[in-house]
């Protein structure tokens, strides 16, 4: 891809932006060397992997790969028999532990054609090296005494000498305090020694190590400890002996695993790679291109990404479907420029494989080179006028041009007179055109609207000028040659009139016709895309409510189904207290019947029909009047009662009847402060509400209040508190009542959100559950949870 290109395009921009989205050197260097292609097969799988990276994204958050260090030129000298550093090896364990981080992240059950999770699946944890350099390396320049046995052996016995030292120096210390300085031990070099005055060297024979920058001390050790001393420089010799072999192993240890190593170094490069290019699309709102290799471009509602979202105005562009070739004119900064910009960007972002910041369905095609002249490069230097350096980018343009090339040419044919610039910017377009070339070129030249009105495969746009404002609205109009708009502009800004038709008489009768019809045509365009506007808000609106109305149908639907459920249910229960009655009065018949009363049998059995057929009209009506208030069908008069609750869906609101119903049949419902007057037929059931002179709905049952009490709160209880932005004193008593109304309502698990910050929020509130005895256990949310800036706690 042509260099020079990529930096007019500001390609490398977009690159600094993807690479602040990684969380790794290796990362970083894949990023960094993005560059497009112009391979169908190879885009898609870059776009197919894009892709998967912002499902990831939203489905599970960011992949853990923080702490992660390029290890490959340490890996590489442990190959070659080098001894590795303690800082290299480090770096190393790190990095084992991100392997492992980064392999636990992968599902249970996942998809094994999405391409992420294809890369987590080859990651190869080394959990040996991994616990055997945790074990050994305490640091960047330190080993952990377990790392061997000889050296832990070897540190116990210098520090025993090193005792032995400072005991016999402190007691040299008490005896002689007038012949020293400051009654302390120090250190000149590796040997301990006690600060002497001078006039009192001869007090404490030994071996001056150094004086002070006076000469009233001197730094003496001691002949009482010279071989203590001795003894500790022997031991520190040993100790660096072993400290050498231990790294030689563990470096060994290393160069035995050294292609595991690379190649999951490789891997969790092209992961980092992948989430960036996820989080990009995610901060540009991008959309995946539809691709193809056949020169067509559809770009909706496409916006430059390097301009603030607050100030970028989206395009539509199209190219390559009915002609080749586009001439946008218009006036000056009325964003000609941004629309060649964008068209080359968007188009270079999709062949690296970024998502574009477009609407859904935009379609980019892939080409075997993009090709750019924008912008004014003239050079005092090199005695290039701004004609001659746009005149020497197109003679390299035109001789590298050839099929499935991408055109895109600033302002052609300016700087040198208006009538040649013209006419050499009609023959390089049609040059591009013969040879198979997408061209989108910007021009002032009036001849250049007539080029493309009479040629086939090229078209006019503009960007549209507002007359009334006097700006521009940097909309991009396809169809429609611009207008100079010199004396609309004029005219308006205050020019005497006079001048201004003067002007007018300059130009031929000709051209103010064609400019006027352009200017009739744009208006109409400008009229028509207005009235289109409209009318897809009006579109979008009544898509949205007819969303709500399904939303809100299935709500009632569900609704209706949990009232005929509740009346099956009461229905049941009348069913059972029936069969309870029938079973009392056939005990009743038996007994009779053994006593042989035929009458009081007869009257007996009489009476258990009766009540059958009264309980099973009963479980009848109670169904109907369920099945009635579950369709939302009509109310009769004689259902409707002063002081219930009734909803009138037409309306949108449930509320008390008071008062009704008046000589039209009318009724008063009230909700809350509004009263409306509302007729019989437009009243329904709210909800199934048991009959109250029914007595066994009546019928209190032990505990049934205090758990119908307890539902509510637990149905009310959020199990989840925010203590973000909180003091630790205001956190701490928030977190106490929560914990309070989360045990009333019987909630055993809550989740603690206080952020990751400084980690003092997380400290107090993990104080705070140590020591409540409400707290039965709790820890940090792990990767998916939130991490460490959310406890999960359990509760009694």
């Amino acid at each position: 891809m042509d260099k020079r290109t990529l930096l007019i395009l500001e390609y490398d921009k977009i690159i600094h932006e993807l690479t602040l989205m990684t969380h790794s050197p290796l990362g970083r260097e894949l990023c960094a060397a993005l560059t497009p292609v112009s391979n169908l097969a190879e885009v898609q799988y870059r776009q197919a992997e894009t892709d998967d990276a912002v499902k990831i994204i939203l489905e599970k958050g960011v992949l853990p790969i923080s702490g992660i260090h390029d290890i490959r030129p340490a890996v590489a000298r442990a190959r070659s028999q080098a001894r590795l550093s303690c800082a290299e090896l480090l770096r190393i364990g790190a990095f084992l532990r991100g392997v492992s981080r980064l392999r636990g992240s992968l599902p249970e059950s996942y998809d094994p054609e999405r391409i992420l999770f294809g890369l987590l699946i080859q990651l190869q944890p080394l959990p040996e090296i991994e616990a055997r350099l945790d074990e050994a390396i305490a640091g960047e320049e330190e080993l952990h005494d377990r790392a061997s046995a000889q050296l832990s052996s070897i540190r116990r016995r210098i520090r025993k000498a090193q005792n032995d030292v400072k005991d016999c120096l402190n007691r040299l210390v008490r005896s002689h305090g007038r012949s020293l300085q400051d009654q302390l031990v120090t250190l000149r070099g590796d040997r301990y020694v006690v600060p002497v005055k001078a006039e009192h060297r001869g007090d404490i024979p030994g071996i001056v190590h150094d004086t002070s920058a006076s000469g009233a001390t001197l730094f003496v050790e001691p002949l009482a400890v010279v071989e203590l001393n001795n003894r500790i420089r022997e031991l520190a010799g040993l100790e660096r002996e072993e400290i050498d072999r231990i790294l030689q192993e563990l470096s060994a240890l290393v160069a035995t695993d050294a292609d595991a190593l690379r190649v999951n170094a490789e891997l969790v490069a092209r992961l980092d790679f992948a989430m960036a290019k996820g989080l990009l699309a995610l901060k540009m709102k991008g959309q995946p291109p539809v691709l193809n290799d056949r020169g067509r471009i559809n770009l909706r509602s496409a916006r430059h990404p390097l301009i603030p979202a607050d100030r970028v105005v989206p395009i539509d562009l199209e190219l390559g479907t009915t002609f080749k070739t586009l001439v946008i004119t218009g006036p000056n900064t009325g964003g000609k420029t941004v629309s060649l910009k964008t068209c080359g960007l968007l188009t270079l972002m999709a062949m690296a494989g970024l998502q574009i910041p477009t609407r859904d369905q935009s379609e980019i095609s892939i080409f075997d080179e993009v090709l750019a002249d924008i912008g004014d490069e003239q050079s005092i230097e090199q005695d290039l006028s701004t004609f001659s350096s746009h005149l020497r980018n197109i003679i390299r343009i035109t001789t590298r041009a050839r099929p499935k090339t991408l055109v895109l040419l600033d302002e052609l044919g300016s700087g040198t007179d208006p009538s040649e610039g013209a006419a050499l910017a009609i023959a390089i377009l049609d040059y591009l055109r013969r040879k198979g070339c997408l061209t989108v070129a910007t021009t002032h030249y009036k001849e250049l609207k007539g080029y493309a009105l009479r040629t086939p495969e090229v078209e006019n746009a503009c960007c549209e000028f507002d007359t009334d404002t006097l700006q521009p609205t940097y909309r991009l109009l396809i169809g429609v040659p611009g207008v100079s708009n010199a004396f609309v502009i004029s005219q308006r800004l205050g020019l005497q009139p006079a001048i201004i038709e003067h002007a007018r008489s300059l130009i031929s009768e000709e051209e103010i016709r064609f400019e006027e019809l352009i200017a009739n045509v744009e208006k109409s365009r400008s009229e028509a895309g207005r009235l289109q506007l409209e009318a897809r808000k009006l579109r979008d609106q009544a898509v949205e409510e007819l969303q709500q109305h399904k939303i809100l149908r299935d709500q009632l639907a569900d609704k209706s189904r949990q009232v005929v459920e509740k009346a099956r249910t009461e229905a049941r229960a009348l069913y059972g207290d029936a069969l309870q009655e029938i079973e009392e009065m056939l005990t009743e018949i038996r007994q009779l019947q053994r006593e042989d009363n035929l009458a009081q049998k007869h009257l007996l059995a009489t009476e258990a029909r009766r009540k059958i057929r009264t309980g099973l009209g009963r479980i009848e009506q109670e169904i109907g009047r369920a099945t009635l208030r579950a369709s939302g069908e009509a109310l009769a008069e004689e259902e409707i009662r002063i002081g219930e609750h009734y909803s009138a869906p037409a309306l949108g609101i449930v509320g008390k009847v008071i008062e009704g119903p008046d000589s039209r049949g009318n009724y008063i419902l009230q909700s809350d402060a509004m009263r409306i007057s509302v007729s019989a037929d437009a009243l329904r059931y709210p909800e199934a509400v048991a009959d109250p002179s029914d007595k066994r709905h009546s019928r209190s049952r032990p505990g049934r209040k205090q758990d119908g009490l307890t539902m509510e709160r637990h149905l009310a209880m959020n199990t989840e508190i925010l203590l973000l932005g909180q003091t630790v004193e205001e956190a701490t008593g928030n977190l106490d009542k929560f914990i309070d109304d989360a045990v009333l309502a019987g909630i055993t698990s809550i989740r603690i959100v206080h952020g990751k910050g400084t980690g003092a929020l997380r400290s107090a509130v993990h104080q705070k559950l140590k020591g409540d005895k409400r707290v039965k256990d709790f820890r940090l949310g792990s990767y998916g949870e939130g991490d460490s800036g959310v406890t999960l706690a359990e509760l009694n």
